[in-house]
């Protein structure tokens, strides 16, 4: 049988493959420590998996493994029993930590190493690879049941009605999403059987979706945050329906990030939106006691594949897959392939210079023992200068054996540093949930204790904008500038200047209410009062309502990320009527 997998012979000719532009395919480097038999990573078992879809390669650790890493950007090496995945888009050699280094430091972790390198090769993979063709038996139809799940989702164990089993291939499923999210246990599937590899098609099971009967305007609804950045993240709703979600609708704070808000490969609830027709997201104003629309499931019969909780974290925060039960089966082929899938360790930290340090030293030392136990072989009838050298040889041995004590401490803080890292990540995925939680939540508590004061919002909006004018309004200016009797507030104003939970942005837009309907903001230059067109091109007419009233614009800051704005209706009598506080890019009246 040919072997799926490369073993590495020049590690810096590794190390320009990767690096260079043109691969079609991840590559996966699995390192191997030729003293740590124990905790080796099984290259067989990821060949045997994804073999087909990407580049693997065996390197042994030691002086082509040293090339390899003084080849690549700093950080990006393997090293040991350990594990790394390389897109073929070549952005992991600006940020390394895309792509996690896998460590092994027993059996049960080079278990889970394997099956997080076999995940982490099905994420890179768009386009389902079609099968070989070849003089097979026509596929049956068969009905069988899931018993369980392996290698990080990407198998599923089916029992057919024979007894018999076969496994469903998470590569050859549209959409590849991790199984575990598609299907759950127990649950009855049908599909064509290929009995040659025993392997399962439910491509027939496929649903699609159709948004407009799945949600309507003002659901709450579940997301996958796929993409993160600091201005805007991608949310998918199902896959091949995504949008792009700006700062403005993940923060009313425009100080906030977006990703010190939401962690790649979480699971949000968001709040479906359409505008002017078009299907728009927010995070904004979104309850935790308010009733979220199930996700749709992607398989007929199956489970809604996004559950709220159950994030599918991006490899370069937290590395999580999650649990979705065992399999260790024999009888069907291929079968004792399958391993129990388990929480996958937390992405490794960069191994420290003190480790690297003493595994260079430990190879010395090695060579030195070797060098020794050849001269005494040589020298077997020199007399006194055997014992000589099997005394330098004995201290050597002393010397070797401190060394390797003092590489199984750092190892040991290594592993005790994993676990730290990957509590830290998780506390972080829950910080960034509260964060979003309290900011819905101090908008409500605000409101409520003003309310408890007013017998409506009215009553302390006309509060505020008199204690406004009271305090911006010099002594010797009050005559002249007075607040006009009748001046009014639309609907709208009062719901959109509390909104703002950022300090000093409702006192800066009261100022600015009390200089409009003062008539200073028409003097002063700094409030940019102009017109409010149907759109932002200058050419277009002026916004008029059906009473004659004409809509204008008001700056309220300057210089700053999502400026607000005061819109404001001037009537045919001259009088005016507050309409809405909103951010720069908001143009509605």
């Amino acid at each position: 049988m040919e072997q799926a997998y490369a073993v590495v012979t020049s590690g810096k000719e590794l190390a320009l493959r990767l690096t260079a532009a043109g691969r079609t395919k991840p590559a996966a480097v699995i390192s191997w420590h030729p003293e740590q038999r124990g905790n080796r990573i099984d290259v067989e078992h990821i060949a045997r998996e994804v073999g087909e879809l990407a580049e693997v390669y065996w390197l042994e650790n030691g002086a082509e493994s040293y090339a390899f890493g003084d080849s690549l950007p700093a950080g990006a090496h393997v090293f040991g029993n350990a594990a790394r995945v390389y897109s073929e888009d070549l952005r992991w050699m600006t940020d390394v930590h895309r792509r996690p280094l896998r460590m092994a430091r027993d059996r049960q972790t080079a278990a889970r190493a394997a099956d997080d390198i076999i995940e982490d090769v099905l994420r890179l993979i768009t386009v389902v690879p079609p099968k070989p063709a070849t003089a097979r038996a026509r596929p049956r139809r068969v009905q069988g049941t899931v018993k369980a799940f392996a290698s990080a989702g990407s198998r599923a164990l089916i029992e057919l009605g024979d007894g018999s089993c076969c496994t469903i291939q998470r590569e050859h499923v549209v959409p590849p999403v991790r199984l575990d999210w598609m299907l759950d246990l127990g649950q009855s599937v049908e599909g064509d059987l290929n009995d040659e590899d025993r392997t399962l098609d439910i491509n027939g099971l496929k649903t699609a979706p159709r948004l407009a009967e799945l949600y309507r305007p003002g659901d709450l609804v579940l997301a996958l945050a796929e993409q993160v950045g600091s201005r805007n993240t991608r949310l998918t709703l199902y896959p091949g329906s995504s949008w792009t979600v700006e700062q403005a609708r993940v923060s009313s704070n425009p100080l906030d990030t977006v990703d010190s808000l939401v962690t790649e490969g979480e699971v949000v609830v968001a709040r479906f939106l359409r505008e002017h027709g078009a299907v728009a997201l927010s995070l904004l104003d979104v309850d935790d006691d308010a009733d979220v629309v199930e996700a749709p499931a992607l398989l007929a019969g199956g489970t809604p594949w996004l559950r709220s909780g159950r994030n599918l974290a991006e490899q370069s925060t937290s590395g999580r897959t999650f649990p979705a039960g065992s399999a260790n089966v024999t009888g069907a082929p291929g079968a004792a392939d399958l391993e129990s899938s388990a929480v996958a360790a937390g992405p490794a930290p960069k191994p420290s210079a003190a480790l690297m340090s003493t595994q260079l030293q430990l190879e010395v030392e090695r060579g030195k023992v070797a060098a020794l136990q050849e001269l005494v072989a040589a020298a077997s009838r020199a007399g006194a200068g055997i014992v000589s050298l099997q005394r330098q040889q004995d201290a050597l041995r002393l010397e070797l054996a401190a060394e390797q004590l003092i590489a199984e401490s750092a190892r040991a803080a290594l592993a005790d540093a994993e676990v730290r890292l990957s509590r830290r990540q998780e506390e972080l995925l829950g910080l960034k949930a509260y964060k979003r939680r309290t900011q819905a939540s101090l908008k409500r508590a605000l409101a409520a204790d003003s309310d408890g004061l007013f017998a409506s919002s009215g009553e302390r909006l006309r509060h505020d904008v008199y204690l406004a004018w009271a305090k911006n309004v010099p002594a010797s200016e009050k005559a002249r500038q007075a607040l006009p009797p009748g001046w009014t507030a639309g609907p709208e104003f009062a719901a959109s200047l509390y909104s703002f939970t950022e300090p000093g942005v409702v006192a800066k837009a009261l100022k600015a209410a009390v200089e409009v309907l003062t008539g200073a903001a028409e003097r002063n230059a700094a409030r940019e009062v102009h017109p409010l067109r149907a759109n932002p091109g200058g050419d277009t007419a002026q916004v008029v309502r059906g009473d004659g009233a004409k809509c204008f614009r008001a700056a309220i800051e300057q210089n700053v990320a999502s400026a607000r704005r005061l819109h404001f209706w001037r009537l045919p009598d001259g009088t005016m009527e507050l309409s809405r506080v909103v951010v720069h890019d908001d143009f509605k009246p």
